[in-house]
């Protein structure tokens, strides 16, 4: 990727990260919210492969981290590397994916993200229980449609170039 592609990958991604900061708060119900930055990190790997995949959620979990508590400091930043070389290595390696697909492997990435968040962060097992069903799996849900849409729309934006 040339220097105008990276510059335009930070671009985004200081967007996505705004996102998440503000508009995730004002599209959450019953205190879920969808994970623009997963969805970042899960596009970037699928686009870009392992390489960008790892460095994008490497530098996305670290901005994470920063505004976590000290005592998990690096928890997202593993758990969203690991995600984001896995994607890119899937995306590479084994097949090309198609919407339904990519949705899926979104939400597979945030269901182990947070797995290896949680088991980072030392939770009990009926606490991390609790956190799955009344915390990760509905926004699971909610990135997964959000990340669909975004998916979709980009899908559309390829055929577009091409033709």
């Amino acid at each position: 990727m040339n220097n105008l592609g990276w510059l335009k990958s930070l671009v985004l991604f200081v967007i996505v990260f705004a996102l998440q900061m503000t508009v995730a708060d004002w599209l959450s119900f019953f205190d879920v919210a969808p994970d623009f930055v997963m969805i970042f990190i899960v596009a970037m790997a699928i686009r870009r492969g392992p390489t960008a995949g790892c460095f994008w959620g490497f530098i996305a979990g670290f901005t994470q981290d920063v505004y976590a508590p000290v005592e998990w400091l690096g928890a997202n930043t593993i758990a969203m590397t690991v995600v984001g070389y896995a994607v890119g290595q899937l995306e590479e390696r084994f097949l090309s994916l198609n919407l339904p697909a990519k949705v899926g492997v979104l939400g597979l990435g945030f269901f182990v993200s947070d797995m290896i968040y949680f088991a980072i962060t030392g939770l009990s097992k009926d606490v991390v229980t609790n956190l799955f069903l009344t915390k990760s799996l509905p926004e699971c849900i909610y990135t997964m449609l959000i990340g669909g849409i975004f998916f979709y729309l980009d899908l559309g934006s390829k055929k577009k170039k091409h033709a």
